[in-house]
Formats: structure tokens, sequence, C-alpha cells
């Protein structure tokens, strides 16, 4: 079978799921090497990286498929994700609201700005975003149980308690 940039990314991406993240980076540095725009790339590359703890060159190769694929929503929710855990939250919003202006109904990226705002107390504008979420995704556990705990951090109990009783009816706690 001919390597091509295609065959190597398939392979990375089988060799992601089996957690053999280093191996996946070699497929991809070497499919980078013939295809050094490809933005398709570059974010598996910054998946494995991230799944390895390796921030700063997750951010870099998130920066890389963005020069090739500016628009991209989950090229910038991943950027803003890896930011937050980098501790710069400025930048992190400054991605989540342009992949938001993009894109306003993708729930999972309301979610994760959720995140960041509940991260900085910001209780409100959290649970604004973590609403949106779980209205664009009603089955959204992850989104169901921010809220949860937002509408905790904010005394409001009733809410809390109606996502508390979705979430124990679904199995989840």
């Amino acid at each position: 079978m001919e390597e091509t940039p295609q065959t190597l990314n398939d392979s990375a991406v089988q060799l992601a799921a089996e957690g053999d993240h280093f191996e996946a980076i070699a497929c991809l540095r070497k499919g980078l090497l013939m295809d050094p725009s490809n933005a398709t790339l570059w974010f598996n590359l910054a998946l494995s990286y991230r799944a390895l703890g390796r921030l700063e060159e997750a951010k870099g190769a998130l920066s890389n498929a963005l020069e090739s694929s500016p628009l991209d929503v989950d090229v910038l929710d991943t950027l803003a994700v890896v930011l937050h855990e980098r501790g710069e939250d400025d930048i992190s919003r400054e991605a989540y609201e342009k992949a938001l202006e993009l894109d306003p109904s993708n729930g999972r990226v309301w979610n994760n700005f959720g995140v960041l705002m509940f991260s900085k107390e910001a209780y409100a504008e959290a649970c604004s975003c973590f609403e949106k979420a779980v209205t664009l995704i009603p089955d959204f556990d992850d989104a169901l149980y921010n809220l949860r705990d937002t509408y905790e951090a904010l005394g409001r109990e009733d809410d809390r308690r109606k996502c508390a009783e979705i979430l124990a009816a679904r199995g989840v706690e």
C-alpha cells in the first residue's frame, strides 16, 4: 500500500484510538512532510499531543491547522480547550467566541465555553452557556451535569434538583 497523507492519517487515527499516541504522532509528522498545509493532519497531531499532555505542541499544531482552515469550528473549539488548560483564558474566550460566531448552534462549543466561564466563577454566563448546550443537544449528559453544578453554585435548588432527576433517570451521576 502506498503511503499518502490520507493513509498515514488513517493509520494515526487507529493508533491513537488504541492509545499509541507516539506512533500516531510519527505517522502524522510523516504525512505533514508530504502535505505541510493539511489541516486534518495538524488537527489530529494536536489531539495526540494533548493526550500526552504536551499542550504547547498541541497549541502549535492547532495554530497550523487554523492557518490552512481558519473557519473550522472543531479546530477553534479544541484550541480554546487547550488554551484554557494552559491557563490562557482570555485567548481561550476569544477562540470560543469566534467558533460560536461561525456556528452558534454548536452545543458542544457552548458546553466547553461554559466550562471556561464556570472555572472563572462567572456562574451566570456559564449557566447561559450550559442552558444553550442542553437546548441544542437535549441528551448531552455532560452539559446537563455542568448545568446542575452551575445551578447549585447559583443557589437555584429547584433547577439543580430537576437536572439531578433527569441525570438519575438516565443512569448518570
